[in-house]
């Protein structure tokens, strides 16, 4: 049988033992990841397409109104309220015609006009502080609420990027040192944070059966997030050591401090793969196997490339990727045919 054929066909059962209430959520989509439909997830490729043509289109339409349309900034706030409001409308809307993923992204639309209306108003009511983060925390904040109010987990991912947004400009710019996203300022900082990040995401996972259908897909926006800023704050710990304060000459972290952070990114890589393989969970798998080669080349570049050369450097870097993406490949084709002899 073809194995396209035969994993619709035990989805399609997967999906009629669930509305009987034979399995729940978590079963049937930890039994439906053993049998893919297609070689490529299109509806995770769409939602990024989605989320870029979002961007594309709200970017799009502030500059033709920059450049054709003459606004006050009063004028400017009140339209994109109105714009605001109109986009959550047909965003309730479209889904009640079985247009489900549009309606999502014109809330998505909406929650970008939102923080264009905080930021226009911002500017009107400026005080002189100069405190631009505390727009982003408001947005933050309204569009969290929305977030699950709506069940949009297009704008819980916006949330995300607002509040890396926010948490940096607040300890970062506000500080008064400004190197902000390679600084972080403080990679500790967001490593903490990136734990609760993970935890808010485990508890979804865990209450996943129990919460309405709606807020499927939330878990994992959470721990991916959480994940990113960990491994994020890490790879900059391991590079520069903890510099926790301004003046401090972050570049001259000594070894001893460097290793620890180094050991510290691989436990945490490391064990990020093995829960991942445990729960058959491939969002895991996938961030645990990409920053333990990010990890590898880092420190092959940082402690070997100079002493080695650059060409030869660049050529073992190149072939090890060459070698490691055919191993990958071979790997997932015994894959698919152990799948499709079972």
């Amino acid at each position: 049988m073809n194995p396209d054929r035969r994993n619709r066909q035990v989805h399609d059962a997967l999906d009629q033992w669930l509305l009987e209430g034979q399995i729940d959520n978590a079963a049937h989509s930890r039994i439906g990841e053993l049998y893919p439909l297609t070689r490529w997830d299109w509806r995770s490729l769409g939602r990024w397409f989605l989320t870029f043509g979002a961007i594309s289109l709200a970017t799009g339409l502030l500059l033709f109104l920059r450049e054709h349309l003459t606004f006050t900034l009063a004028k400017l706030a009140i339209s994109l309220s109105v714009l605001t409001l109109g986009l959550f409308v047909v965003g309730r809307w479209l889904p009640r015609k079985g247009l489900k993923m549009l309606g999502s992204t014109a809330e998505l639309l909406g929650g970008f006009s939102l923080i264009g209306v905080s930021i226009a108003a911002g500017m009107i009511y400026s005080d002189g502080s100069g405190n631009w983060p505390a727009l982003l925390l408001i947005d933050f904040l309204v569009l969290l609420e929305l977030s699950y109010a709506l069940g949009n987990v297009l704008l819980l991912t916006l949330c995300s990027v607002l509040f890396f947004v926010w948490f940096g400009g607040c300890s970062g710019y506000v500080s008064g040192w400004g190197a902000y996203w390679f600084g972080m300022n403080y990679p500790l900082r967001f490593l903490g944070v990136s734990l609760a990040l993970v935890a808010a995401g485990g508890v979804h996972l865990r209450c996943e059966a129990e919460l309405p259908a709606r807020y499927s897909g939330f878990a994992k926006v959470w721990i991916s997030y959480g994940l990113f800023v960990a491994e994020m704050s890490l790879w900059l710990l391991s590079l520069f050591g903890n510099y926790d304060l301004i003046d401090r000459p972050w570049h001259l972290a000594d070894d001893g401090e460097l290793l620890v952070f180094n050991l510290l990114w691989a436990l945490v890589s490391l064990g990020v793969l093995a829960v991942g393989l445990r729960l058959r969970f491939g969002m895991l798998v996938g961030y645990g196997v990409t920053f333990l080669i990010i990890q590898l080349y880092t420190l092959f570049f940082t402690q070997l490339a100079e002493t080695l050369g650059w060409l030869a450097s660049l050529l073992m870097a190149g072939g090890g990727s060459l070698a490691l993406v055919i191993w990958l490949e071979s790997q997932r084709q015994t894959r698919r045919v152990a799948i499709s002899d079972a």
